[in-house]
């Protein structure tokens, strides 16, 4: 699924087009990130998830491809290992790691149902979303490139880790052919809600949660959060079935 996902990023292209010079007058870019991690039985599986951050941390993290896109699959995939020492491991892959090890038994099983990606495909060498509303904008509504990766990817639930900074965003999101939805259950003071995607036989298309970002947040809650989530809708999903 990779490859598929490249092919879209050469056809749009990334990082070529008007609209990604346009961000790069905005605020000095380095070249686009690809989608992180996508595990190698993610397409054979009815038990994915994906997890999505905000922005792609900048930086020479893997090969430049048709001198256009960084392949930033390697450097996901050793994140999420954790492969780092544990002093300069991110949240974001540390609880992500313990959420797949937690819901599906074992981490090296999980892996293989999961993938990683960001809302937003650049930065500026920064590992702060500091990017202003119009990249935000030119990446995620006008180019649509995390909806289209989630086209390739069909996740049966995604996580995202965005807070509320991308929630105009994410309410603008309809899976493809999916335009029937219920919001089953939002939290405003612990910052997460839950909606529910259908088929037009009523079965379940996609469930979403988005939550906090994990950086700063107590791990053992947190993680305990997400993998109760994923428990629940998956035993919803298969009573559908």
């Amino acid at each position: 699924m990779k490859e598929e996902i490249f092919e879209m990023y050469k056809r749009i292209p990334i990082g070529k087009n008007e609209i990604c010079k346009e961000c790069n007058k905005i605020v000095e870019l380095v070249d686009p990130l690809s989608i992180y991690y996508v595990g190698k039985e993610f397409k054979s599986s009815d038990d994915t998830i994906l997890f999505v951050g905000k922005t792609a941390v900048g930086g020479d993290i893997g090969e430049l491809i048709d001198d256009s896109f960084i392949d930033a699959t390697k450097f996901g995939e050793e994140s999420l290992d954790l492969k780092e020492p544990k002093s300069r491991q991110r949240a974001f892959y540390a609880y992500t790691n313990e959420i797949i090890k937690r819901y599906y038994g074992s981490y090296e099983f999980g892996k293989s149902f999961v993938a990683l990606s960001n809302m937003v495909k650049c930065n500026d060498e920064s590992t702060n979303d500091k990017m202003p509303y119009q990249i935000k904008e030119n990446c995620i509504n006008r180019l649509g490139i995390i909806w289209k990766e989630i086209e390739i990817l069909k996740p049966k639930r995604i996580v995202f880790y965005t807070f509320i900074y991308y929630d105009d965003f994410i309410d603008q999101f309809r899976p493809i052919d999916c335009s029937n939805f219920i919001d089953i259950e939002d939290d405003e003071e612990n910052c997460w809600w839950h909606r529910r995607f259908f088929h037009e036989d009523k079965t379940v298309a996609c469930d979403i949660l988005r939550y906090f970002h994990p950086q700063y947040k107590g791990k053992e809650k947190y993680v305990s959060k997400v993998v109760t989530w994923l428990q629940q809708t998956k035993e919803y999903a298969d009573h559908q079935l």
